[in-house]
């Protein structure tokens, strides 16, 4: 009888030993997820500012490579928007039409 009772103590000592472990992993998990939060969540920013300047800038390329009359008019409501517009010297009127993005 106290062999078995010495082999459930093991048993429960170990358990006890694993959930120790378990939660001290846990805490420094959640202590370097706070601690680089911050900076994960600013370099995720950055490369949406980027992707945007990057859009926007091959908007503006693509007009401009298309010749002669083609101006790129950025977007008063957005910082990655824009329009190519035509404008025609030879046509009376006001000239511009609006090509779309």
């Amino acid at each position: 009888m106290r062999l078995v009772l010495l082999n459930s103590k093991k048993k429960a000592q170990s358990l006890i030993e694993y959930a120790l472990i378990l939660a001290m992993v846990a805490v420094v998990a959640i202590a370097a997820l706070q601690l680089l939060g911050n900076n994960i969540g600013g370099a995720l920013r950055g490369a949406a500012d980027t992707v945007g300047t990057g859009a926007q800038n091959a908007g503006k390329n693509a007009c401009e490579a298309m010749g002669e009359g083609f101006t790129w008019v950025p977007d008063a409501t957005s910082d990655a928007g824009g329009t190519c517009e035509y404008q025609d010297s030879s046509s009376s009127g006001s000239g511009t039409d609006n090509t779309g993005t």
